[in-house]
């Protein structure tokens, strides 16, 4: 990969931050935050980085870390809210440590990323920071209050933005505040298209029960009912069918696929945010990236 130095560099960064004071508990998130994951939300900043031929500085390295846990807090969170018994192919820590204990590790993630930030020196940033966390928890928030309650398009795609793209914009923003990069509305209008589309990718596996190194076919169990239920409710009123019910039609390949041109309206839109920049090997790397949004299917 063209970031993998980076990203190894990351990893360091991130265990080094949990090692000040090392105890059963760090090494709980030590090995949590060691797990297999794609770490896609630095993996983007450091491919913009380099794509505008920028140094992956200390600033940068420090966005990364941050967002990455504060990316990992939110997981342990919402496993505790879903009662959730696997995070990426492992045991969750709620059902290892229980919920009291797993709720202060995520804090204590949340705590990390705040000294990470502070690094950077730049009040924006922190601000910027700010409104990402605020409307992540907005979106939870609403998801929560509106559970078993079918919503439009439209409020599914404003929760998808809270809920996912905002721990993309943050870090591209920052990186624009950083660098004085002036195409600032344009990053975020990439961030923005391209998280969405992967909250719908992501909905999507968990209707279809292909990615099993997360919960898997919970979302509808729990009354989440995302974009591939709402096309559904096009055809089938959902308040008449039993969540069972709703769980074997909605796989219905006609669902999958309008589900799967949803993401690729949004990938485009993310692509076409970015015509203004180079073309080099990491404006081509975050192209594909996108595109494997909807291009690499539900097989995963």
């Amino acid at each position: 990969m063209l970031v993998d130095k980076e990203l190894n560099n990351l990893n360091s960064l991130i265990i080094n931050s949990l090692s000040d004071n090392t105890n059963s508990v760090s090494e709980e998130l030590i090995n949590f935050l060691s797990a297999k994951s794609k770490k896609l939300r630095p993996l983007i900043l450091f491919l913009f980085t380099k794509a505008f031929n920028l140094p992956v500085s200390e600033e940068i390295y420090s966005l990364s870390c941050a967002v990455e846990l504060i990316h990992n807090a939110t997981l342990i969170h919402d496993d505790i809210i879903d009662n959730a018994k696997t995070r990426r192919g492992r045991v969750s820590l709620n059902t290892k440590l229980g919920n009291n204990l797993s709720v202060l590790l995520g804090d204590t993630l949340l705590s990390l990323a705040l000294k990470q930030l502070a690094n950077c020196k730049n009040t924006y940033i922190t601000d910027i920071f700010a409104d990402c966390l605020y409307n992540v928890c907005k979106g939870e928030i609403n998801q929560d209050f509106n559970l078993n309650k079918l919503s439009g398009m439209e409020e599914y795609i404003q929760k998808s933005e809270y809920k996912t793209a905002e721990l993309f914009k943050a870090p591209l923003i920052s990186l624009a505040v950083l660098y004085n990069i002036p195409q600032k509305d344009s990053m975020l209008e990439f961030a923005r298209n391209f998280g969405i589309a992967f909250q719908i990718k992501d909905d999507l596996l968990n209707v279809l029960n292909t990615d099993t190194s997360k919960p898997s076919l919970n979302d509808i169990n729990n009354g989440i009912f995302t974009a591939p239920v709402i096309f559904l409710n096009e055809d089938e009123k959902i308040e008449n069918l039993t969540k069972e019910k709703i769980t074997e039609l909605v796989q219905n390949e006609k669902y999958i696929q309008k589900t799967l041109n949803l993401i690729k309206q949004y990938a485009k839109n993310a692509i076409a945010a970015i015509n203004f920049m180079p073309d080099n090997i990491y404006k081509k790397e975050i192209i594909n990236i996108t595109e494997n949004l909807y291009k690499a299917g539900i097989n995963e």
